[in-house]
């Protein structure tokens, strides 16, 4: 009898807002660690320096973990090639940029949008995690695929 193989997760990288945000907090945490070894001594007020610890550890770790690291040429090849191809199907049957604004004139633009976001969840989320990988600063939307009518 063999075991389920468990599939492997797909690594979750965090956008530049979400690191600066993290990092912010980390930041704010250290400063109250740093104030409570400094200005709490002998006051009955204590501040429990190992919570502060722990905490800054674990927000440090989320960051190293979320960080897209330096790729390779041959994995950006790859990647460019798959933001390429995911481009060419998110594109496919995505509403034009009249039919967004002006629903009322166009019937049935709500539901074909819907059907769009539906179909395609799951490259849209792929598309977004490279372009977390690519383009950390300044990642593409995908707006930049819709046409203009």
């Amino acid at each position: 009898m063999t075991r389920a193989r468990a599939k492997a997760k797909p690594q979750e990288y965090l956008s530049q807002c979400e690191i600066d945000g993290l990092n912010d907090e980390k930041r704010e945490l250290e400063s109250t660690l740093y104030e409570s070894e400094e200005y709490g001594k002998g006051t009955s007020a204590s501040v429990d320096r190992s919570k502060l610890k722990n905490e800054i550890n674990r927000i440090g770790a989320a960051i190293h973990h979320g960080t897209p690291g330096n790729i390779r040429a041959i994995e950006k090849d790859k990647l460019i090639k798959e933001e390429k191809e995911l481009e060419d199907a998110i594109a496919k049957g995505m509403p034009t940029f009249y039919e967004m604004r002006q629903p009322t004139k166009n019937p049935g633009a709500v539901r074909k949008h819907m059907a769009w976001s539906r179909r395609n969840k799951q490259n849209i989320a792929r598309y977004k995690q490279i372009q977390r990988i690519l383009r950390p600063l300044e990642p593409k939307s995908i707006e930049v695929l819709r046409k203009e009518k």
